[in-house]
């Protein structure tokens, strides 16, 4: 069945349902993008192989989405999408520069929208909802790029997301499973959420979430939110992998034995705690009516991923606190929008999603190709293209957009972030929404560029 039949069979479904003609809308959009990491100290193997700095990514894409009003109180939305991302292996010897001449490409289709809503009030602005499904959540809109602690990456070790027009800054795709409760008070507004792990092992667990956000003066946003991150494992062995059997794992990487023989085993569950704010001061500037809707915002955010201390490894909770500011430059117009955004984190451990389970990695392990090893916890960084751990502390990124004709848009990215290119070589293909594992920008002199040309409709 094609796309198109499977979208009409369900508005024929839902018109049933509803027991009259069904209003619907159809969005789409499509896209093209290319770029460069020009500068990249780390490799995608942990060793001198395919190191990816000087190569090229492309990809492009599309998708279509069918929002249903099905009465007062009821609204739908289905739509699918797929892109192709290639790019090349990089160089084979770092001696003597050698080319690889091997490209890899992914193809993928995935879900952007698969959810039910129940609104009480207005419908673009309702006091009270429930939403069931796969559906989009952006606590903080105005993050372009770095940010959205809450609810992306693990704790323990806290691994940072992001990269060039990331699905979950996009409102359009939804990555969150689950259930969503939102309650608005004038200009207080609440969000309670129990979303399920489809995309970090182990699978299938539930967390709880909380986001609360005050408006005031018309110009400031604060909030701030609590997610009790894996609270209902699906397997509850697997998020305390030391307790299983000792002669199937590598003991220092499940847990720890202290120096008074106090045994510390390590958890992939955790409390993420997290506070935002956006401040907008053009209600306050005489000639605010020649600048842009985005214009001048000022907007930031900080977490701690992992409440708790654990062992000699999770003993400094400063390690764990990102911080990320970000500031729109006025373009008066020109621009849609032109932000710049800064971050540290101060965590010692190599970001790189696909170590998680493998016993002889140097942070969290996890072999992805066999489905029965346990998610484990991080080691130590070893020495190697990683050595100096602290040369990637703080991440910068540039960011700019624009619409002609309300239907063309051009987007560009100049970043020092944890883009992790995709697909290559000794990198689990399967995690995030790109595919790859490693964030390979590992030094201060790392950074890549990337444009989008896309349409809407």
């Amino acid at each position: 069945m094609t796309a198109g039949a499977t979208i009409g069979a369900l508005l024929l479904l839902a018109s049933a349902v509803a027991g009259e003609p069904v209003k619907y809308r159809l969005q789409g959009q499509g896209w093209t993008q290319a770029g460069r990491i020009m500068r990249a100290t780390d490799s995608l193997s942990g060793n001198d192989v395919n190191k990816v700095g000087g190569t090229s990514v492309q990809s492009l894409g599309g998708q279509i989405v069918v929002s249903a009003d099905l009465d007062d109180h009821w609204d739908a939305n289905f739509g699918v999408g797929v892109y192709q991302l290639s790019t090349s292996l990089g160089t084979q010897n770092q001696s003597t520069y050698e080319p690889n001449f091997l490209n890899a490409t992914m193809f993928r289709a995935y879900i952007a929208q698969a959810n039910l809503t129940y609104s009480l009030g207005a419908k673009s602005n309702p006091w009270f909802s429930v939403t069931a499904g796969n559906f989009a959540y952006d606590y903080n809109p105005d993050v372009k790029n770095l940010g959205l602690y809450m609810l992306r990456g693990p704790v323990y070790p806290g691994l940072l997301m992001s990269g060039f027009e990331e699905f979950d800054t996009d409102s359009t795709k939804g990555i969150q499973t689950g259930f969503k409760v939102h309650l608005s008070m004038g200009n207080f507004t609440q969000d309670v959420l129990l979303l399920n792990e489809r995309i970090l092992p182990p699978l299938f667990d539930w967390s709880l979430a909380y986001a609360a956000k005050y408006r005031s003066f018309g110009a400031l946003d604060v909030g701030g939110g609590v997610n009790f991150y894996r609270i209902v494992p699906n397997s509850k062995p697997l998020e305390t992998p030391g307790h299983l059997n000792a002669n199937s794992l590598t003991a220092t990487n499940y847990y720890e034995v202290g120096s008074g023989g106090d045994t510390t085993f390590f958890t992939h569950q955790g409390v993420k705690l997290m506070a935002m704010f956006s401040f907008d001061p053009k209600r306050w500037i005489a000639f605010s009516d020649i600048l842009g809707a985005e214009d001048l915002k000022i907007y930031g955010e900080v977490a701690v991923l992992g409440l708790k201390n654990y062992g000699t490894y999770y003993d400094d909770v400063k390690e764990r606190i990102p911080v990320m500011v970000g500031f729109n430059v006025p373009t008066f117009g020109i621009l849609d929008v032109f932000s710049l955004e800064v971050e540290y984190y101060a965590s010692p451990f190599k970001n790189d999603l696909g170590n998680i389970g493998n016993p002889n990695a140097i942070v969290a392990p996890w072999m992805w190709q066999n489905a029965l090893t346990p998610i484990a916890s991080p080691g130590p960084v070893s020495p190697g293209a990683y050595a100096d751990s602290t040369a990637d502390n703080w991440k910068w990124s540039v960011f700019a957009r624009k619409t002609v004709a309300k239907h063309i848009q051009f987007t560009a990215q100049i970043a020092n972030d944890h883009t992790r290119p995709a697909p290559l070589v000794n990198s689990a293909a399967g995690i995030g929404t790109t595919g790859g594992t490693s964030a390979v920008l590992t030094s201060p002199k790392d950074w890549y560029f990337m444009g989008r040309v896309g349409f809407l409709f």
